[in-house]
């Protein structure tokens, strides 16, 4: 709980720092993301696994733009459900690169975040010698991860809402930091309701 307080604590202090900057008056983009989550080596062959459903609802920050290009910092909250393996709830954070094509832009990001992540399966506890059903309570773990992003465009001009795919690598550490990461790809709309 003490590393998901200290986590939201980074995330309002980044966005007072954004918020300060002279595009304050800019709209704040709303981004959401449903993306299939499953765990092995970072690839491209993701079809080949069953599904598993991932969410993500988030926002970002310009930092410096120019012409053609951008640096950009993200805030997200998520979640992924593995049927086989586990569940979690994460919150993180990204700085990102974003190069602009036309109505195409491409970007990059490095983030650091927090997961609370649950079994899906019974767990048991040993007792007296017998094993019992025990309480899930979850654990805590820190969610580095690595990604990137193709979007496009709906209109030529400021603000227009866009429609991106997304692949992003994320480690789970100290659990699956060996065992594989979270490979999580999907399709995304941005959009600026405000």
């Amino acid at each position: 709980m003490k590393h998901a307080i200290i986590m939201i604590a980074v995330l309002m202090s980044s966005y007072n720092i954004c918020t300060a900057q002279e595009r304050s008056k800019d709209p704040i983009p709303l981004k959401i993301s449903i993306l299939d989550e499953s765990i092995a080596l970072p690839n491209f062959w993701f079809t080949r696994y069953s599904y598993n459903p991932a969410a993500m609802v988030g926002t970002e920050f310009i930092l410096k733009e120019k012409e053609k290009h951008d640096w950009h910092l993200t805030a997200n909250l998520g979640f992924y459900y593995h049927k086989d393996w586990q569940a979690a709830v994460f919150l993180n954070s990204e700085i990102g690169y974003r190069y602009h094509f036309g109505r195409f832009n491409a970007a990059a990001r490095l983030g650091l975040g927090y997961a609370h992540v649950f079994a899906t399966q019974p767990i048991y506890r040993e007792v007296d010698g017998d094993f019992v059903a025990a309480t899930d309570y979850g654990s805590p773990a820190f969610m580095p991860s690595l990604g990137v992003s193709l979007a496009y465009e709906l209109k030529e001009q400021e603000y227009s809402p866009e429609v991106f795919l997304i692949f992003a690598s994320q480690a789970e550490v100290p659990f699956n930091f060996f065992t594989g990461l979270h490979q999580m790809v999907g399709i995304g709309v941005k959009f600026y309701p405000f």
